[in-house]
């Protein structure tokens, strides 16, 4: 395995590339997943239409021609030139933020008749009850959904390397084929997406036993 010791310099900068994207994207999707999710509930018919069309268009349609979109289609007709790794970055955003939406929307339609009345008893306005009583308890129960779409979305980055991009799949390749040691070389990139997404998953799994709501559990 020496030949892997040579390669570890650009495998350790492609681990840091799916890291960034992963984390970015997850988190920058959930950050968008939250307003679309509140435009859905209450934003009003046509709000609610366009937020479908736009969930609907991302899950609906393959990952790596989302990129392809962005990568080619949009640059070119704008007449701009845009890097991978900010497709990738507004890519995975913008896709996980369509799943991460219906995950969201799911567990405020699970909170919110009780808690809203509880709410408004007490005085709060809608929007008050919305932000300071609803989304805290949903984001809570979210928490194991979240952690999937995590996982999905870091196995996901492999898909920047159709546009380029040099994360963690794109320096196997590398190593594989100047060395001719695929097995070899994909077993180690393989072993460290797993060992990299379970300690998160067990992370996430930790976080969530602590603050989950008594009689609200998700099965994670």
């Amino acid at each position: 395995m020496d030949f892997i010791i040579e390669f570890l310099p650009r495998i350790f900068d492609g681990f840091l590339v799916t890291i960034q994207v992963t984390f970015f994207g997850v988190i920058m999707g959930l950050a968008l997943a939250i307003p679309l999710a509140i435009g859905d509930l209450y934003g009003g018919k046509i709000v609610s239409t366009i937020i479908k069309f736009y969930v609907e268009f991302f899950r609906g349609s393959a990952l790596v021609a989302q990129l392809f979109i962005f990568y080619f289609s949009i640059p070119t007709l704008l007449n701009i030139r845009i890097d991978w790794f900010t497709v990738g970055l507004v890519a995975f955003t913008l896709n996980s933020a369509a799943y991460q939406k219906g995950y969201i929307k799911g567990a405020m339609e699970s909170v919110y008749e009780d808690q809203m009345t509880a709410a408004l008893s007490i005085g709060l306005s809608k929007v008050q009850a919305i932000i300071y009583v609803v989304l805290p308890q949903s984001l809570r129960i979210v928490i194991p959904a979240w952690s999937n779409e995590f996982c999905s979305l870091a196995k996901s980055t492999a898909a920047l390397l159709t546009i380029g991009g040099k994360d963690l799949t794109a320096a196997g390749r590398t190593m594989a084929s100047q060395t001719w040691r695929i097995l070899e070389s994909y077993t180690f990139i393989a072993l460290i997406y797993f060992l990299w997404i379970t300690t998160v998953m067990k992370a996430l799994d930790i976080l969530y036993n602590k603050v989950k709501i008594p009689g609200l559990e998700v099965s994670a």
